[in-house]
């Protein structure tokens, strides 16, 4: 998978929607669709399973007048991939990390480049079974007064939602960081430890950023609503939230 999106937008919506809709062979309603976002940008254009259609494109963006990126299928992987971690220890300058293949290393806080805060929102749909009895006159009847209800069973789908906030680091020459909230060991907080996942979880947020004070800073990823217009309206957040956090790493890296 490869992705083509346009970033540092102007104010004036309705002309980019013209200009967008010309290079996408699409109307410029569908074209306003998707530029109708908070603030510049990024917003994803177009989804490609070739790379060599996702340059074209790019290209043809560029000569347009539009700020445009790509992301590889190779950069979405190593997102995909980032490091999990499990416990972690604020150190004098370097941050301690261990992952959740009990990996250990060390990364000095001048080092890191970007944070990015955001919720994953997970939906998990389970079957269960229910029986219901019932007054039954025939069975009464059938059974000789010796059975009076029956019992029916009712097979359905629930469908449950976990929400989980999360941190991403990026440092120099490393690999994505992710700290999540619900699975986060903070016993290494000591005498700063808070009395729930949630206080402790922002402490650590707030440590990182006074840490890092150059590191680039970023909460869009949030809510579900700047979630989908990062990714545009073929991906969704459950199932490509890395996309959208690459898509925005890279933009803001860059600058723009």
């Amino acid at each position: 998978m490869h992705i083509v999106a346009i970033h540092s937008l102007s104010e004036d919506k309705e002309s980019l929607a013209k200009a967008l809709a010309t290079v996408l062979g699409a109307t410029i309603y569908e074209a306003l669709a998707r530029l109708r976002i908070p603030g510049r940008g990024p917003v994803t254009v177009a989804v490609f399973a070739e790379k060599e259609r996702a340059s074209g494109l790019l290209e043809k963006l560029e000569t347009a007048g539009f700020r445009a990126t790509m992301l590889t299928a190779d950069e979405i992987d190593i997102e995909a991939r980032a490091s999990i971690v499990r416990r972690f220890s604020l150190c004098g300058s370097d941050l301690g990390i261990t992952t959740d293949k009990a990996d250990s290393l060390s990364v000095p806080f001048h080092e890191i480049t970007c944070i990015l805060r955001g919720t994953a929102i997970v939906h998990d749909v389970a079957t269960e079974t229910v029986k219901n009895r019932s007054i039954s006159p025939g069975r009464a009847v059938l059974s000789g007064g010796m059975m009076f209800t029956k019992t029916t069973k009712d097979v359905r789908e629930v469908m449950t939602e976990e929400r989980q906030g999360f941190v991403t680091l990026s440092a120099r020459d490393g690999s994505p960081l992710v700290f999540r909230e619900n699975t986060l060991v903070y016993d290494s907080l000591g005498p700063a430890l808070r009395p729930s996942r949630a206080l402790n979880f922002t402490y650590l947020i707030s440590e990182l950023r006074r840490r890092c004070p150059d590191a680039l800073y970023d909460e869009r990823l949030l809510n579900r609503a700047n979630q989908v217009a990062l990714l545009g309206p073929t991906l969704n957040p459950e199932a490509h939230l890395s996309v959208a956090t690459v898509l925005l790493r890279k933009v803001l890296v860059s600058g723009s």
